[in-house]
């Protein structure tokens, strides 16, 4: 009995085993490859390819298999690309192990080497099938696939084996286990088949129990992703609920003040004090420009608030932990320090320049990182020295990358470079946009309200106004619109002369 039983596993495609292991095979790959448009996540791709590729490879052995009935006039063409086959799911197997455990993570050089491997062997083989091909002779595909690719993806895959076992991934025991019973067992078989003692009952056994135990696995990280995903979700509601409470808070006392500052006034139109009411007045003046010039620091423009946290969510949507984590540090950061700056009312050009390249790094993510950002200074200027009111330069920035440079394709540079001219510090923002006259008959065309730029750069004028009045000098302003040989538009320069003495 017991006899008779081993004897039927020893004849796989008569028993039944094989047209079970190809069906499954063929439902695994189908569902998995839905799963990888749903989730776009290559694992599921890899794993579907796999699967569907090793089902090519033994559907059509089964006997009494209604798919292998279908290609019964194929078989010798089918025969002829065993050894294709299988080197091409090897090759998928091992993107499904860089992927499912992210290699290049733990190790970027190796991960990168040896995907440029798997790139050049996939290439020799389309030239070995090609010469086949042309040849008659499936013996050139036998022999360098057994006595070459073999042998070396055998020894790459114990080595891969050991970097994953080193590696951090919550999924490696999946693979390690999956993949090292898959080595072993399928290497006994290959052994047994070449000494005359065939069992495949081993390759059909343990290539179902490695899809099974991969299926797993990938459902698994698909858990940990979507944890990952309500947690930084979470972080990033919490941090926007902060900063919300920030600006509340500071928006009340500057409520205050300048509540504060009306009694005053109206205290002195009381008692009738002409001199005191007009100093009073050009202080209160100062301050509710102040006053108000800081809340809109405070404030920045709400769409930049937006798009950044859409910028996060997608990066999340995306998977891109790694992208998420940065922009949201220097998002959090740059929040931080436009919210310091609006108590002040004044700061370093050094402080200045540092959140300038801050707004610009966050902006330019947003861009693929698609914008050049340079910043010169001549040596013999001492930037803690110099002060400027604080977020100066802020909106002019924004003008130069938005409407300069985001509708511009190609080669993007934004140059701010800070030179002395005495008795000024003269502050140049140069960007080799698309210029200001076609900025304006774009946003012309999209209904865009004009007025919002001119605000900015009035804003930014009236802060300039009162920080100077001690001075005896004035600031300026200048706008010059560049153009090349052609009379063709090559950007906008702004020049902003800030007195120093």
């Amino acid at each position: 009995m017991m006899q008779d039983w081993f004897q039927a596993l020893l004849q796989p495609q008569e028993n039944g085993i094989v047209i079970f292991i190809s069906g499954f095979l063929l439902a695994l790959g189908l569902y998995h490859l839905l799963l990888y448009f749903q989730n776009k996540d290559r694992a599921y791709l890899y794993y579907a390819l796999y699967a569907l590729l090793v089902f090519i490879y033994t559907f059509h052995r089964a006997k009494h298999f209604v798919l292998a009935d279908l290609v019964a006039g194929w078989r010798p063409y089918i025969k002829f690309l065993y050894d294709p086959i299988k080197w091409l799911y090897a090759t998928v197997y091992m993107f499904f192990a860089i992927t499912f455990v992210d290699l290049d993570v733990y190790f970027p050089h190796f991960t990168r080497r040896l995907k440029i491997f798997l790139k050049i062997g996939l290439g020799i083989l389309g030239l070995l099938l090609l010469m086949a091909i042309l040849s008659h002779n499936r013996l050139i595909l036998d022999y360098a696939y057994n006595f070459v690719f073999l042998p070396v993806i055998f020894i790459l895959s114990l080595y891969i084996l050991f970097l994953i076992y080193r590696s951090k991934s919550p999924v490696k025991y999946y693979l390690l286990v999956g993949a090292g019973s898959y080595l072993l067992l399928t290497s006994y078989s290959h052994y047994l088949t070449y000494t005359g003692r065939p069992f495949r009952i081993l390759f059909y056994g343990v290539t179902a129990f490695e899809m099974i135990l991969f299926a797993l696995g990938l459902g698994y990280k698909q858990k940990l992703i979507l944890e990952e995903k309500n947690l930084w979700q979470g972080l990033i509601i919490k941090e926007h609920e902060k900063n919300l409470e920030l600006k509340e808070s500071l928006t009340k006392r500057l409520g205050e003040e300048v509540d504060s500052k009306i009694a005053q006034i109206d205290t002195l139109i009381q008692e009738k004090r002409i001199v005191e009411q007009k100093k009073m007045a050009l202080a209160y003046s100062k301050q509710t420009l102040q006053l108000r010039l800081q809340a809109v620091q405070a404030q920045m423009n709400p769409h930049f608030l937006f798009n950044a946290l859409n910028s996060i969510k997608n990066f999340i949507i995306k998977n891109d932990q790694k992208q998420a984590v940065t922009y949201l540090s220097k998002f959090a950061k740059l929040i931080r320090m436009v919210l310091y700056n609006a108590k002040i009312p004044e700061t370093s050009l050094k402080d200045e320049l540092a959140l300038m390249a801050l707004y610009v790094e966050v902006e330019n993510m947003r861009f693929n990182n698609g914008i050049d950002f340079e910043i010169k200074t001549e040596k013999h200027i001492d930037l803690n020295a110099v002060k400027v009111p604080p977020m100066i330069l802020q909106a002019l920035v924004e003008n130069a990358i938005w409407h300069g440079l985001a509708p511009k394709k190609g080669f993007k540079k934004l140059l701010l470079n800070i030179q002395k001219d005495a008795p000024y510090i003269k502050i140049t923002i140069e960007d080799n946009g698309i210029g200001r006259h076609k900025a304006q008959q774009i946003r012309s065309q999209k209904n865009i309200n004009l007025k919002k730029e001119s605000m900015g750069i009035k804003i930014t004028e009236e802060r300039l106004a009162v920080y100077t009045q001690a001075f005896k000098n004035k600031f300026k302003i200048n706008f010059i619109d560049l153009y090349d040989d052609r009379q063709q538009p090559t950007g906008t320069r702004v020049e902003i002369y800030i007195p120093v003495a």
